[in-house]
């Protein structure tokens, strides 16, 4: 159940903390990209409603 090897400890915890920041920075980056393309689109929708008035 628990691993003796100390190096193999802490090797599973540095892949893991890795897989977090990992996962951390590709969901901080879709979120950002996701509210660039909104704030794009709501920007857009502004700027041709101006221009028809």
């Amino acid at each position: 159940m628990y691993d003796r090897n100390p190096s193999g400890s802490f090797f599973r915890f540095l892949l893991g903390f890795l897989t977090f920041i990992s996962l951390s920075f590709v969901i901080t980056f879709a979120v950002s990209s996701y509210t660039i393309v909104q704030d794009s689109e709501e920007q857009t929708a502004a700027a041709f409603e101006a221009l028809v008035k």
